[in-house]
């Protein structure tokens, strides 16, 4: 076992212990903090009222709001139904808007065109559908559930 003393790379089981202990407090000192600071508020509920001069009141309304997860566009289907969808365009991060007309979410920079009901991409340049959050009425109220 001598032979290590004179060897500069070379450590005892004891610094290999320690060095190890201290590797792993690190570690789980680092997710403890990414799961308080990352993943914290990653679910929420986002409720709007839904007064009589609101956007939503009427089918074919549509209102953006603010979330954790970003800008989302809420969409009165009429009859009770809400859908929502983010409203970051998926080709370069514009926000879309709704056309009740054509029940299309568009994006005002490159023309992508997503669809109302699904969110699924029925013009590009955009490849990927927008992300759909679950919307409930409750009253004169919409949640919605931003995971």
């Amino acid at each position: 076992m001598n032979e290590c003393k004179d060897k500069p790379s070379c450590f005892s089981r004891r610094d290999f212990l320690v060095k190890s202990a201290l590797f792993a407090g690190g570690a789980v000192l680092t997710v403890s903090a990414l799961n308080n600071s990352v993943f914290a508020g990653r679910f929420e509920d986002v409720t709007i009222d839904v007064t009589a001069d609101s956007p939503l009141a009427k089918a074919g309304g549509s209102q953006l709001v603010d979330s954790s997860a970003g800008k989302i566009i809420v969409i009165n289907e009429g009859s009770g139904n809400f859908a929502a969808f983010s409203a970051i365009c998926t080709h370069k991060g514009a926000i879309v808007g709704y056309d009740a007309s054509a029940k299309k979410l568009v994006c005002p920079k490159h023309g992508s065109e997503f669809d109302g009901v699904t969110g699924n991409v029925v013009k590009g340049p955009a490849e990927d559908a927008l992300k759909s959050y679950p919307a409930r009425e409750t009253g004169t109220k919409v949640t919605l559930t931003v995971s």
